[in-house]
């Protein structure tokens, strides 16, 4: 079994392979993703709530920017979003900040290399997929909006 399959109980074989877990060196636990976008997607829904009675509602373009800007987290580089100047760039931020706070609350379980069953927080590999296929996946469901709103060429993607 490889690695990007490897399921959450698959034992790591050796110590390489538990410093690449920790460094994010592995690659994405491919039976994960699904269950992780919806987390995610739950938590950045219910962020998305708090701000009706404030009377804010986010940009589509806005979501997506926090979104980039945790990708950009997760690829160890420094947000581009401002604190907040004003109150909808704090919310935007603020969606920012709970993204990123999701890795260390969404946990697997791994048996390490001396036999014993632990629970891990998501790998970081795993992480990034997950938000590179939300991120994918608002694009596709935004162009969709578009085409069937007739905002959109139909032949335009």
């Amino acid at each position: 079994m490889s690695d990007s399959s490897r399921s959450d109980s698959t034992p790591l074989k050796n110590e390489s392979e538990l410093k690449r877990l920790i460094q994010g060196q592995d690659r994405p636990n491919l039976s994960q993703i699904e269950a992780v976008i919806g987390k995610l997607q739950i938590v950045m829904s219910d962020y998305l709530e708090s701000g009706k009675p404030l009377k804010i509602t986010l940009s589509p373009v806005e979501i997506l920017s926090a979104l980039d800007a945790a990708i950009h987290e997760a690829n160890g580089q420094p947000s581009p979003w401002p604190d907040g100047a004003d109150v909808r760039t704090f919310f935007i931020h603020g969606l920012y900040d709970e993204i990123i706070q999701q890795p260390s609350n969404i946990f697997e379980t791994r048996v390490f290399p001396d036999g014993s069953e632990r629970y891990i927080p998501v790998s970081k590999a795993t992480w990034k997929a997950c938000l590179a296929q939300l991120r994918s996946r608002i694009i596709e469901s935004g162009i969709a909006l578009a085409k069937k709103h007739g905002a959109m060429p139909p032949n335009n993607k």
